[in-house]
């Protein structure tokens, strides 16, 4: 068998790089999308969003039980929302028993979606004074109790600076998404050859 040449291209590592470039770019479009509008809306996502920042309050009440307290479990959804998608960046970049990672392509995906919502959380947290967001309740911050950052920032005396924090947030959002999104392209050029040249081998030897 003879290897291939520089100048040759094995047509699967070519679809899996066009299709990478291909979803980084789509990335990069909700992002803008989602950046510039004023909720913040990602289609789809957004609603799998919504599900677990409930989902998070819950998570610190089990059983109706705050057992670290109300502010937690005030917190709570907004910090899910953020953290869940961590988790599998943590499992992405974490590395195999051969030393090689599993997937940091996946990783800086995975890491895009959670700095976008971190500009959900942003702009719920700029909402805290104005209370113009509906809520699930289907009543507006002014009209209802429920506001999660109103309720936390008031507890921490901090409700007058709401747009400064929200802010900080976005600064982040923004910063985190331009990295995975930088990174994933890297990936996208860089890995896919390898990532294939491997899988194929497996198979042969198989």
């Amino acid at each position: 068998m003879t290897s291939p040449t520089a100048g040759s291209a094995d047509p699967t590592t070519t679809i899996v790089r066009y299709a990478r470039l291909a979803f980084v770019a789509l990335l990069a479009w909700l992002a803008w999308s989602a950046f510039h509008d004023g909720e913040g809306v990602v289609p789809l996502v957004s609603d799998i969003d919504l599900a677990m920042h409930e989902f998070g309050h819950v998570l610190f009440r089990p059983f109706g039980i705050p057992f670290l307290g109300r502010t937690m479990v005030i917190l709570g959804g907004s910090l899910t929302q953020v953290v869940f998608p961590l988790i599998f960046v943590g499992y992405f970049v974490s590395k195999r028993e051969d030393g090689s990672r599993r997937d940091l392509f996946a990783a800086m995906a995975c890491l895009w979606w959670s700095a976008i919502n971190l500009l959900d959380v942003s702009i719920y947290c700029a909402d805290s004074r104005a209370g113009q967001l509906m809520l699930l309740n289907g009543l507006t911050g002014q009209e209802s109790d429920g506001h999660d950052w109103e309720n936390l920032l008031t507890g921490w005396g901090l409700l007058q600076q709401d747009t400064l924090i929200a802010g900080r947030m976005r600064a982040i959002a923004v910063l985190v998404c331009v990295v995975s999104l930088f990174v994933a392209t890297w990936c996208a050029l860089q890995e896919p050859g390898a990532e294939v040249a491997e899988a194929a081998e497996s198979a042969r030897s198989a």
